[in-house]
């Protein structure tokens, strides 16, 4: 009998379209030794198998070997594929479980990955995760939620600076010469900014929870946006995907939104649908989530968003 294809049934939406969300952790509703992943580089239309694995293939336990970082962080296709094919052989050798290189053919008497628990697959620009959990909406790895273990710490400490704020005394007592609270919130954020390129260690679960308080105050976030028109955009949008990923809920929202923003103004489309997601299931109702998910969906240029963020300069002399 000869194996079929995945590639025959292959549809016009590619399933890493779809808007995502993985909100929260979905990697305990399978056990390791049956879950099942299939790879795939998408070519437009169609993809290319690259192989099926069984085990602990969710995005938290590739995320714990190198090489499974180094498949999820591909940022190229042949990144990808070594990747994939390293994963796929280290199973093979060390006989772990259900494993199918491209060599055996297609191991499936059906044409599509019905079997999968996870589908991972490379578009030319980054890798998308999608679970049979959610019906498989899929997104970026690059945006994936660390688990909630993580998160719980980073929950307490946002709890705290959010109690010392409440019970802050009223007015102004910020002395003469002294920076007000607002302004050194977005220096906390243009700090970090600054140092995107040259850090070499992720951020603390402090440093997550001061970044993410002081993007919750809607003058500071919006002046943020003041990045996207100079030298450190680059920078400032690593720092938003850095920050989706280690940030709770419903703080992600913020640097979802201007996530969101900074890939709508490169034309990065997929990007911005895949952290306007994010930041609405976080906070539904984010006014500038919301702003930019009408930007996507009626197909508003970019130069208009861009208006906006010329802007937001001015905001920083009010902080």
């Amino acid at each position: 009998m000869t194996a079929h294809t995945p590639e025959d049934t292959m549809h016009a939406t590619p399933f890493f379209d779809a808007a995502p969300l993985f909100d929260t952790a979905t990697t305990d509703t399978h056990d390791d030794t049956t879950t099942i992943a299939d790879f795939h580089l998408a070519h437009d239309t169609c993809r290319t198998w690259l192989g099926t694995l069984q085990g602990p293939t969710d995005p938290h336990s590739l995320h714990e070997t190198a090489i499974g970082r180094q498949l999820l962080e591909a940022t190229t296709s042949e990144t990808f594929t070594t990747a994939v094919t390293d994963l796929l052989h280290a199973s093979a050798e060390q006989d772990t479980g259900l494993c199918h290189l491209p060599d055996d053919g297609w191991p499936w008497p059906w044409r599509n990955s019905r079997h999968a628990d996870w589908i991972y697959a490379f578009d030319g620009t980054r890798v998308w995760a999608a679970a049979r959990t959610t019906r498989y909406a899929a997104t970026p790895t690059i945006l994936l939620p660390e688990p909630d273990s993580v998160l719980a710490q980073r929950i307490t400490l946002l709890d705290e600076l959010i109690e010392r704020a409440d019970t802050a005394p009223a007015g102004n007592t910020i002395a003469p010469g002294t920076p007000s609270r607002r302004r050194s919130r977005f220096d906390l954020v243009h700090e970090h900014v600054l140092r995107v390129e040259d850090r070499t260690a992720p951020l603390t679960d402090a440093e997550v929870a001061a970044l993410a308080f002081a993007l919750t105050d809607p003058m500071v976030r919006d002046a943020c946006l003041s990045f996207a028109t100079g030298e450190h955009a680059h920078a400032a949008e690593a720092l938003w995907t850095q920050l989706v990923k280690a940030a709770p809920t419903p703080e992600r929202a913020e640097p979802a939104a201007l996530l969101a923003v900074f890939a709508y103004l490169r034309h990065d489309i997929p990007l911005a649908t895949a952290a306007t997601a994010y930041a609405h299931n976080a906070h539904p109702g984010h006014r500038l989530s919301e702003l930019i998910g009408q930007a996507i969906a009626t197909e508003l240029e970019p130069e208009h968003l861009l208006r906006m963020a010329h802007d937001s300069q001015h905001l920083i002399e009010q902080l």
